[in-house]
């Protein structure tokens, strides 16, 4: 099990990299045909949303408090914290990433910004 939480949180640390995100090619290796995602804005994407030149803006993001929970042989859940250093807050994550075509895909992904004190 650790060396698949490690496999997924590395994945999951490439889906918030500004590198992977801001080239359509990377990022469609990541995410399945039907990916679809809650953001933490309130609006919901797909796939296509997302594989286009010029969607994300360069942000630093750190991820802290990763859990990986298993659903089956063949899907995973994740949740975690981010720190947006841009804008100082902290948002919930989530993530379903399936075994698909030989390799993981993340399928679901939701943000949810922690509202400030």
């Amino acid at each position: 099990m650790e060396e698949l939480e490690e496999h997924i949180k590395q994945l999951e640390k490439s889906h918030l990299s500004y590198e992977i995100r801001s080239s359509p090619e990377q990022l469609s290796g990541l995410l399945s045909k039907d990916f679809f995602e809650f953001g933490s804005s309130g609006k919901v994407f797909y796939t296509e949303d997302f594989i286009q030149p010029g969607v994300f803006e360069e942000v630093d993001l750190t991820m802290h408090d990763f859990s990986i929970h298993r659903l089956s042989t063949q899907s995973v859940l994740t949740t975690y914290r981010v720190f947006n250093s841009q804008t100082k807050r902290e948002s919930l994550r989530s993530s379903v990433w399936t075994f698909e075509e030989g390799r993981w895909q993340l399928y679901f992904h939701q943000g949810t910004n922690i509202p400030k004190a």
